[in-house]
């Protein structure tokens, strides 16, 4: 098996980061566009509101995750690693994900929503501010070649498991979050982060017995 294919956190990491970059672009976009024309349908304002929402509780999960795991362990592993400016950075954006669940409340409730998306939209706009060059940090510091170098693959299974554990355990609905992720990847990313799931969410939950719950989410999703 290449170096590449092995279990390793510092690709599960960037996979992490590739959904939320995306996530964070979709609705951007389509906030922006919502607040000009309006939202077609009721479904297409209940699909948006669920991702959006989806988007915040990925996002404030995985900063949990690193702040109480993660970085702990990586610490003394990676010296030179600035980790009290990666968890100032979580700290910054805590308030900001406020104002986009303030937001998107209100873009929920409201029947001509506008002025709560414009207000969707600036929030969206900071985080997306701090967000790049956050997970720059982050990536520069830990290569999937580091993570090999200073973990064996065991530890990296060992790791994965408890950092997903901790992330489910602080973000939800699982019925929204699970495909929010697995769809906001390319193919291949996905694969590999369904291969990671139970079988039963994968081949059942979400394709059956959730689907109708998520559904409004695809037209923003990837196929």
């Amino acid at each position: 098996m290449s170096q590449s294919n092995q279990p390793n956190v510092a690709a599960d990491l960037s996979r992490i980061h590739s959904l939320i970059t995306r996530g964070l672009k979709v609705s951007l976009e389509r906030s922006q566009a919502f607040a000009q024309d309006g939202f077609p349908d009721d479904s297409t304002r209940e699909g948006f509101v669920d991702y959006v929402q989806s988007l915040v509780s990925v996002l404030h999960a995985r900063h949990l995750t690193e702040d109480d795991l993660a970085f702990p362990y990586f610490r003394d592993l990676m010296p030179g690693t600035p980790f009290d400016v990666l968890t100032e950075q979580h700290q910054q954006m805590i308030p900001i994900l406020d104002e986009i669940k303030a937001a998107i409340e209100a873009v929920a409730a409201e029947e001509q929503a506008s002025e709560a998306l414009n207000d969707l939209n600036r929030a969206l706009t900071k985080v997306a501010e701090l967000w790049q060059p956050h997970i720059q940090i982050e990536e520069e510091h830990f290569s999937i070649k580091k993570g090999a170098e200073l973990i064996s693959v065991d530890e990296h299974i060992r790791l994965a498991q408890s950092f997903a554990k901790h992330s489910q355990e602080h973000s939800g609905p699982d019925y929204l979050v699970v495909p929010f992720m697995l769809y906001n990847l390319s193919p291949e990313d996905r694969a590999i982060m369904a291969s990671a799931m139970p079988p039963m969410v994968t081949q059942e939950l979400v394709p059956k017995a959730w689907k109708e719950k998520w559904a409004p989410m695809q037209p923003f999703l990837l196929d």
